[in-house]
């Protein structure tokens, strides 16, 4: 097959719409259409038999009957939206959703978002609530037109890619958030990837799976669809750590997100070369071959959605290819297991001897799902000598002679023994699908003893929490880091309890598969509003008819009606078309760029051990430590005041305040006495009543609609001994929808790239552009909407000097075009050409400029 280029059609020329002309005397510069593809390094394989020749030409000529129809019927239906909006459906009220969630911090967050369980194991139950709170804590607002994101330490570490990005444990981390009720938290972070500068290459993931398998939460095939071209993108990425005499992938076991595992004790038995045996080798792993194993068929889905008959058959082919060579080359015989196979300088392919918990992964993607190879697994599960231990299971098996119960010195991470939430999460999936298939000998009970493991392993103190790893047979967590390694998100737990113990199996179209692994002698258990498909879904099993005033059996609800009654714990459920949500609103005050861009945070008095910055920095928690806030602690002042400036004057009605309180931990901040907001207009709202606020919780403080540059929130205090303080504050406004996007709202990335002030420039009232644009600037806009398709983009620019400035444009991360900035005397010029836009939600980059012509940005317009 030919290589894959992304940029297959030359577009038309058009020309500028006249409306896009500005009133002030401008030059329009004629399209420019240069263009450069992007074509990714690809895997080579086998020339096709006849048979197969033949296939892929009818596949071909089916896909381009398909595309011709998907465009006929997108002219008509796609600006339509084919799914109803309604965001007020209400859910039951059989349960207390007050007393679970009343330690925690962010109640209104909690209470608005999560499904509420009641089960007759309490530790499983207090776990379940807290771990809520820990995706709470890494859920971080990126910037306007971007969203959130999620990250993996509460504070940000020097390895993480953009805007804080890990993408180990992305995949672990779409599976727990697709049961929020907001949608929005999920669909901006995998477009963070998909589309976004987050790299997905970094380590091993399986965030294309996670996609697939979400999208049968929200019901929203069309999100997932959108979507093809970027998955096969990413895909496209791993083709150089593809080995087609192996058929299989590799990669060093450090970014598989296992440093000091055993392929690197192996290459390294004395420990004479550290970075080998903390990195490893090359290695062929069963965990990232079944990611990948996962990530095809979720492509080949995406695909079918899209009706892209030719990419179906495809990526199915590709992943039934990767998974037999799986069977060939990892299964061994001998073991009974997915072993790692060294690369480098094993031509026969030997596999390792030693049995690790990567070689329990690939049955949760539904590998070796049959009795020969899932037997064995179940049985290493339980095995003392195997991966069992009281807070285990461990990474490694215990008989294994490379196996460490404790860490032999300071470093953090040890994967050959230790007991890591991360893999926890992939071998309860594995037991789950094991268990569903009906091809061993598990038990529930078994099931609910390796849950009930990882809940009693997830305590610090006496009360439910999550490091990086723990000891598998010592009470104690074996990284933990200082205001490093709290609240660690890195594993699921929740989206266990929901999919594992309580059996919500998301399916395609309008049904719900219900099919718990409870313990026989449990008479009861619920989940209560649990968002599907845009709905409310509770689920009771009173078994008796007395914990819920209900029916005997099994009861369902959907948005508040009873729509299922039956004597067994396991159903399928209709359920009503999905609801897909209006779009989300939008936060201009977030910056997460730090000091120095836009917008900017002062306050009139700071703690020396707080920051004015982290009050718009995105991330939002109230703990003592980790640490994430302004206050004005030891001020002097009775009131103190925290000002937001915008980079131009924004349109705004409300303004949320994430209030901080440690007084009920002995501290001395709390809520204000008194609350004044002033924009340039002068004063916006006031608050007089400190018991109509919530500590520890968003407050929003609305008013009528007001043009304002800037935000300044002053607050009282209670007394002499009380101080405030904030953790985040946000602004909160509808999504912009073009066509006009501004240079200064734009996510800058450069050492000289700055907001500046030109008064030559009326596109915004203060004269705010972008400047400094230098050979490694990035001028990056977000969230600009498209239906799909080609769309003219009118760059409106400045340029002093003598020499033309070569600029490159990048939608979704690929290169499209070359604009030549000609020199403007200083005047605002448009220079206009044509880009390719995908369905949705579209990134779009400006990089480049000259160090040595001073060159500024004014707007980009698309239409």
């Amino acid at each position: 097959m030919a290589p894959i280029s992304y940029n297959t059609f030359e577009p038309p020329i058009k020309t500028i719409p006249e409306h896009v002309n500005k009133t002030r005397d401008r030059i329009d510069l004629s399209f420019q259409c240069s263009i450069k593809g992007d074509s990714p390094r690809r895997k080579t394989y086998g020339l096709p038999s006849y048979e197969d020749f033949l296939l892929l030409r009818i596949t071909a000529l089916l896909s381009a009957v398909g595309i011709v129809w998907v465009f006929a019927y997108s002219i008509f239906t796609l600006r339509i939206s084919p799914l109803p909006r309604n965001e007020y459906v209400e859910g039951t009220s059989f349960l207390d959703h007050d007393k679970p969630i009343s330690t925690f911090a962010g109640k209104s967050f909690l209470k608005h978002n999560i499904p509420f369980i009641d089960i007759p194991d309490s530790l499983i139950q207090d776990v379940y609530y807290y771990r809520w709170t820990s995706i709470q804590r890494n859920l971080r607002y990126i910037r306007a037109g971007t969203g959130y994101m999620c990250t993996e330490f509460v504070q940000p570490v020097g390895y993480a890619q953009a805007f804080g990005s890990i993408d180990a444990a992305a995949g672990h981390q779409i599976d727990e958030s697709r049961w929020l009720r907001d949608t929005f938290y999920g669909d901006d972070y995998i477009q963070l990837y998909t589309r976004g500068p987050a790299d997905a290459l970094q380590y091993t993931q399986w965030i294309l799976d996670a996609m697939s398998r979400r999208a049968k939460v929200t019901g929203d095939a069309q999100f997932l669809a959108a979507q093809l071209d970027d998955m096969i993108r990413l895909w496209h990425q791993w083709d150089q750590v593809f080995d087609a005499d192996a058929g299989l992938y590799y990669y060093q076991p450090v970014w598989d997100a296992q440093e000091l595992s055993l392929p690197g004790f192996v290459a390294d038995p004395n420990g004479t070369d550290w970075t080998l045996r903390k990195d490893g080798p090359d290695t062929f792993r069963p965990s990232h071959n079944a990611y990948m194993v996962a990530n095809a068929r979720a492509i080949s889905t995406a695909a079918r959605l899209a009706r892209d008959w030719f990419n179906e058959v495809l990526f199915s082919r590709l992943a039934d290819d990767l998974e037999t060579a799986m069977y060939e080359r990892m299964w061994a015989p001998e073991q009974q297991f997915f072993m790692d196979i060294i690369r480098p300088n094993n031509p026969n392919f030997t596999r390792l001897t030693g049995r690790e918990q990567v070689g329990l992964f690939p049955y949760r993607f539904g590998i070796g799902i049959n009795e020969s190879y899932a037997q064995p697994a179940v049985d290493s599960m339980f095995d003392p000598e195997g991966f069992l231990a009281p807070y285990g299971p461990t990474t490694l098996e215990i008989r294994d002679p490379w196996f460490m119960a404790v860490r032999p010195d300071d470093y953090c991470c040890y994967w050959n023994g230790m007991s890591w939430p991360y893999s926890t999460g992939h071998t309860l999936k594995s037991l789950a699908e094991i268990y569903r298939s009906g091809t061993t000998d598990v038990t529930a009970e078994q099931y609910h003893q390796y849950l009930q493991m990882y809940a009693r392993t997830q305590q610090k103190d006496g009360q439910p929490y999550v490091a990086e790893s723990h000891y598998p047979f010592l009470n104690g967590w074996s990284a933990d880091g200082w205001n490093h390694s709290e609240h660690y998100d890195h594993s699921t737990n929740n989206d266990d309890v929901i999919t594992g113990l309580l059996g919500i199996l998301p399916q395609e179209g309008d049904m719900l598969r219900i099919s718990p692994i409870i313990p026989s002698n449990w008479s009861y258990f619920a989940l209560e509003n649990l968002p599907y498909h845009g709905h409310l879904v509770t689920v009771l099993y009173d078994k008796y008819g007395s914990r819920y005033n209900i029916e005997r059996g099994l009861t369902v609800f959907v948005d508040g009606r009873k729509v299922y009654n039956g004597p067994q714990t396991s159903a399928s459920i209709a359920i009503p078309p999905p609801i897909i949500p209006h779009k989300a609103l939008i936060n201009i005050a977030a910056n997460p760029a730090g000091p120095g861009q836009y917008p900017t945070a002062d306050a009139t008095y700071t703690n020396s051990g707080d920051f004015q910055y982290k009050a718009i920095d995105g991330v939002l928690f109230y703990d003592s430590i980790p640490d994430n806030r302004w206050t004005n602690y030891q001020s002097p002042n009775d009131n103190d005041t925290l000002t937001i400036t915008f980079a131009r004057p924004r349109n705004i009605t409300s303004v949320t305040l994430a209030l901080f309180s440690d007084v009920a931990r002995g501290g001395g901040v709390d809520v204000p006495a008194r609350i004044e907001v002033y924009g340039s207009s002068g004063l916006l709202v006031t608050v007089d009543d400190p018991s109509d606020l919530l500590p520890n919780d968003r407050n929003e403080l609305s008013f009528g609609k007001v043009e304002t540059q800037f935000v300044a929130v002053n607050m009282y205090r209670k007394s002499p001994n009380l101080w405030v303080g904030v953790c985040e504050l946000e602004v909160w406004i509808p999504p912009t929808l073009g066509p006009v996007y501004y240079a200064a709202d734009a996510y800058l990335t450069g050492e000289e790239t700055r907001v500046v002030f030109d008064s030559t420039s009326n596109a915004t009232p203060n004269g705010a552009v972008v400047g400094g644009l230098k050979s490694d600037s990035n001028v990056a806009f977000s969230g600009i909407e498209s239906n799909g398709g080609w769309a003219t983009i009118v760059l409106s620019y400045s340029s002093l000097g003598n020499a033309t400035v070569e600029i490159g444009i990048e939608v979704n991360q690929v290169p499209q075009r070359r604009l030549y900035l000609v020199p403007s005397n200083g005047k605002y010029l448009d220079i206009g050409n044509t880009i390719l836009l995908a369905s949705g939600k579209n990134y779009v980059s400006i990089r480049g400029g000259s160090d040595s012509v001073e060159v500024k940005l004014e707007s980009l317009t698309v239409l």
